[in-house]
Formats: C-alpha cells, structure tokens, sequence
C-alpha cells in the first residue's frame, strides 16, 4: 500500500502536535521550579507586611505617649511657673 499526499500530511502534522507536546511539557517542567518560588516569596512578603503593621502600630503608640507625656511636662511646668 502506498501512502496518499492525505497520509502524508496527517503524518506530518502528527509529528508536528507530538514536537509540540514535548515543547509544552518542557515548558511546564520548567515553570514548577519558578512557581514553587513564587508561592514562597508571596508567603515571605505576607509575614513582612505584617511584620511592618505591627511595627507601625507600635510606632504609633509610641509617638501617642510621647506626646502624652510632653502635654503633662508641659502642665507641670505651668504649674510650677505660677
């Protein structure tokens, strides 16, 4: 039996879809390293922005108390200069 130019083709076009199998489970291959880093880096910058809203918070308080205190050294001095 001979091939028709129809056998040809459908051969031909099958190794093409099976080259791009291969090209696209390379691809695929090499984009699991890259998203197991993209799952650890997005986790790293979730505990750092938590990290500096904590750091903020604290901040903030600390700034309330030091205007806290400087209004009643303030008092203490009027106080004292009456």
């Amino acid at each position: 039996m001979s091939e028709t130019s129809i056998d040809i083709i459908i051969n031909g076009l099958q190794a093409q879809i099976s080259e791009l199998k291969e090209v696209i489970s390379a691809q695929t291959t090499n984009l699991k390293p890259l998203e197991d880093e993209l799952y650890a880096l997005k986790i790293t910058n979730n505990k750092l922005n938590y990290r500096i809203t904590q750091l903020l918070r604290t901040l903030e308080e600390k700034d309330s108390e030091i205007s806290s205190l400087k209004e009643s050294i303030n008092k203490k001095k009027q106080s004292n200069s009456k």
